[in-house]
């Protein structure tokens, strides 16, 4: 198990016993060993497996707390969590995932009205009974049902990062068997969809019947669900369901190409391919003569099939048929598709000034490791209480001392900046006289997402407009599972954005991937000019830039495109800061 996955289960724990009105600080040393686990450089497997004695010097990590941690790294789960799940009605710990309902509030609910599960919940927001809890009003019941909707669509679905992570550890299983001699990721995963449902695995073997074997035995499964010789799916232990494709090797580009998807992709392939005399399907590409007989004409690699259709290769993440088919056809796909090897540092990044876990040389070091020729660390201002937000006056002394710091390290450039609120007025929450002193300036809306379009929209294009800033970040202010995007006008945005030479950040942090695919394509349309940050409040998190690139790739965005592509000096200037 990674950190990740035991700290999610540690703050699972501290929920339920909260439900459960259990001993608050016990519920306190479950959030902090969460929050002490994600602030670790190393993973803890890592540290076990070198010496379990050295898990005693994680803070915050007693006697219990290892010996569950140790449980997790041996088995892939927990017992006592199992247990506690089992404790509540089926389905109530799902409400936990719907934007706004923590802990405190399902508790009430639970006790007023009898909520047990998303249904019950939806029947008593529309008879008006949440309404008359004491602490909620009709507006709290608006909202929650507002939410339950969006929950509805996003239930069933990973984010990309965690399906990734899964599949991930799959390929790497199968990979320590020399029976599987191709294996590649297929499905809207391969796609980059920032969210995911089943994963899909294609492979090539030399013996069909042990590589289902030793797929079946995959320790992190739950259960077998079919077993065959061409297609094994299995549960895991998490709830996700895994489909193994073993097809042969003349068959792999055909086939790879049709489990990747999109359906509509495929539909337009086929006619292409019918209009031209051929059949696609998942075994390849066949001619078809006059007197109806099919004959095998390619399918060994998605190039190939391609090509035989007349098209330029078209990448997975651009297959959604939006236009990618025509532009295969006329040989007017992009030429230089952004790629994770392209970008030269990473503009967002906190520290634990604020409410980041690392510090700032630990953040320049793993950015310098990392290969980039800068990077900048941009903590919160002052509206931002709760992550301890900084004044003017002490955000230059920080920036005082990020300089100092930064001189220290040799080998990466370092820019000394801040994440500064967009209020509700349109306002920066910091003075221009403290702006004026940054190296780079990134704005962001964190209060009031419920504005009309109107007020949201102007709110934005004033906060823009302020000329000490340089990046909008997490234009739309999306939880892809908890919190819908702003109601704005993002063309007003994006011509603004253009107008001002604000670039717009495409941000990988935790479930927010925002800008998304469809928003930063129209973008480009527009003329506006992109920056890929991961928001990292630690240094592990460095590592999701990759899902940025993955969606600006859907966006069809090329190397150009992106800020953080450039030189230092060519990306000093482009910001206005050179």
């Amino acid at each position: 198990m990674t950190n990740v996955e035991i700290a999610n289960i540690f703050v699972r724990i501290a929920d339920i016993l909260e439900v459960k009105g259990e001993n608050i600080f016990r519920v306190r040393a479950y959030r902090t060993a969460s929050q002490n686990i994600l602030g670790l450089s190393r993973q803890l497997s890592d540290v076990y497996s070198k010496s379990p004695d050295l898990l005693d010097n994680i803070s915050g990590i007693g006697k219990d707390l290892k010996s569950k941690i140790v449980e997790m790294i041996e088995t892939s789960g927990l017992q006592y969590f199992d247990e506690l799940v089992d404790t509540l009605p089926p389905g109530f710990i799902d409400m936990l995932n719907i934007s706004g309902l923590g802990p405190k509030k399902l508790k009430k609910l639970k006790e007023e009205l009898d909520i047990e599960n998303v249904d019950d919940l939806e029947k008593a927001c529309k008879s008006g009974k949440v309404s008359l809890i004491d602490g909620m009003g009709e507006k709290s019941q608006e909202k929650i049902l507002s939410e339950l909707d969006h929950f509805r669509k996003k239930q069933g679905r990973m984010l990309l990062p965690e399906a990734y992570s899964i599949a991930e550890k799959i390929v790497k299983y199968l990979s320590e068997s020399s029976n599987f001699k191709k294996i590649e990721k297929a499905g809207s995963l391969r796609r980059g969809k920032d969210t995911v449902g089943d994963i899909d695995i294609l492979a090539v073997a030399k013996d069909n019947e042990k590589a289902m074997d030793y797929f079946a035995d995959y320790p992190e499964k739950s259960k077998v669900i079919v077993k065959g010789s061409t297609k094994t799916s299995l549960l895991l232990k998490e709830g996700t369901q895994v489909d193994l494709r073993i097809v042969d090797n003349k068959n792999f580009g055909a086939a790879l190409q049709y489990f990747t998807g999109s359906k509509l992709h495929n539909i337009k392939v086929r006619h292409i391919a019918k209009k031209k005399g051929y059949k696609v399907n998942e075994y390849g590409v066949f001619s078809i003569s006059k007197k109806g007989k099919e004959k095998f004409a390619g399918g060994k690699t998605e190039k190939e099939l391609y090509e035989i259709l007349g098209m330029d290769y078209i990448p997975p993440e651009l297959r959604e048929s939006q236009g990618e088919i025509e532009a295969a056809l006329k040989k007017s796909l992009p030429k230089k598709l952004i790629k994770a090897s392209d970008i030269m540092g990473d503009l967002h990044i906190h520290s634990n000034a604020t409410d980041g876990r690392s510090s700032i040389e630990e953040n320049i070091i793993a950015a310098k490791k990392k290969g980039y020729e800068y990077c900048a660390i941009t903590d919160h201002s002052k509206l931002i209480k709760i992550s301890g937000g900084m004044n003017e006056k002490q955000l230059l002394k920080h920036v005082d001392n990020i300089r100092k710091i930064a001189k220290k390290i040799k080998g990466i450039k370092v820019l000394a900046g801040v994440e500064v609120d967009v209020l509700e007025n349109g306002e920066l929450d910091l003075e221009d006289y403290a702006l004026k002193e940054l190296d780079i300036v990134i704005a962001a809306v964190h209060s009031k997402f419920l504005l009309d379009k109107k007020k949201q929209t102007e709110r934005v294009l004033k906060g823009i407009d302020n000329k000490y800033v340089n990046i909008l970040a997490h234009p739309s202010g999306r939880l892809i599972t908890k919190r819908r995007p702003l109601e704005i006008d993002f063309d007003k945005i994006f011509k603004k954005a253009v107008e001002v030479n604000c670039f717009l950040e495409i941000n990988t942090h935790g479930d927010r991937i925002d800008l998304n695919d469809v928003n930063a394509r129209r973008a480009k349309e527009l003329g506006t000019k992109f920056c890929i940050n991961t928001d990292a409040h630690e240094v592990s998190q460095l590592d999701l830039i990759k899902y940025g690139v993955i969606t600006a790739r859907r966006a069809w965005l090329e190397k150009q495109d992106v800020v953080n592509t450039y030189s230092y000096d060519k990306m000093v200037k482009a910001l206005g800061r050179g």
